[in-house]
């Protein structure tokens, strides 16, 4: 898989440097990256000089920044294995998210508010493609995700766990209203028809976010960020 940017390349440099088979640069951008090839190279990654067309090329013409990596396929976390770990405490579920922009954005605020998992369908869902890594800045590097057959069979098995089921979506609980400490995962639905009903229905309660403006609802991206900063909030800060 090719992934491209400066910030994805970089931290896959950090986090997985052994999957990374080579780094290309653009011939025209190696004096400002200076600092991306020292890191790779004293990570033992090979960096090639490449002409601008074959980064454009490779990109598929994103926004590439003169930098791509091309990387083993990522490798999806083993979900029973992680909730197992007593450490894993707070679980991001995401219910057929289909944009890879919203996705890479959804991984971003996981890294920065110390979710423990993130868990997806196999299908009709957006995966772990260029875009997404993209969009995630690199954040899809570090925070673990997984994909499993069937949401609600997975919610069940973390209530078995102990953890309660909080689900984004109308006529629930204002976010400061709930105690979310403890064992916590968030479920945040479809960008266009949220939550599935039959996914609803195995979330032990409700939580809706308070609005004043004029537009009915947040983007998937947002209404996730505004409930991990709760949820890391109440419970303690960063881990």
């Amino acid at each position: 898989m090719i992934i491209y940017g400066v910030n994805p390349v970089l931290e896959a440099i950090r986090s997985h440097a052994e999957r990374i088979r080579y780094i290309g640069v653009a011939r025209e951008e190696t004096a400002r990256h200076q600092r991306l090839i020292g890191e790779a190279k004293r990570a033992g990654v090979a960096v090639r000089n490449l002409a601008v067309d074959q980064i454009e090329r490779l990109a598929g013409r994103g926004v590439h920044n003169g930098v791509v990596a091309e990387v083993s396929e990522t490798a999806y976390a083993d979900f029973d294995d992680i909730v197992a770990n007593e450490a894993t405490t707070f679980v991001l579920i995401l219910d057929s998210i289909t944009d890879p922009q919203n996705f890479g954005a959804i991984l971003r605020v996981a890294d920065g508010f110390g979710v423990d998992l993130v868990v997806m369908p196999q299908h009709d869902s957006v995966g772990l493609t260029p875009v997404a890594v993209k969009a995630s800045a690199g954040a899809s590097e570090w925070v673990p995700v997984a994909q499993v057959t069937n949401l609600s069979r997975a919610i069940e098995t973390l209530k078995a766990a102990g953890y309660w089921i909080y689900a984004a979506a109308e006529k629930g609980d204002r976010p400061e209203s709930i105690d979310f400490r403890g064992k916590v995962a968030l479920v945040v639905g479809n960008e266009g028809k949220g939550i599935r009903r039959n996914v609803l229905e195995h979330c032990d309660r409700i939580v809706t976010i308070p609005m004043t403006g004029h537009v009915e609802s947040f983007n998937v991206a947002t209404a996730a960020a505004v409930l991990c900063y709760e949820v890391q909030r109440q419970q303690g800060g960063a881990k």
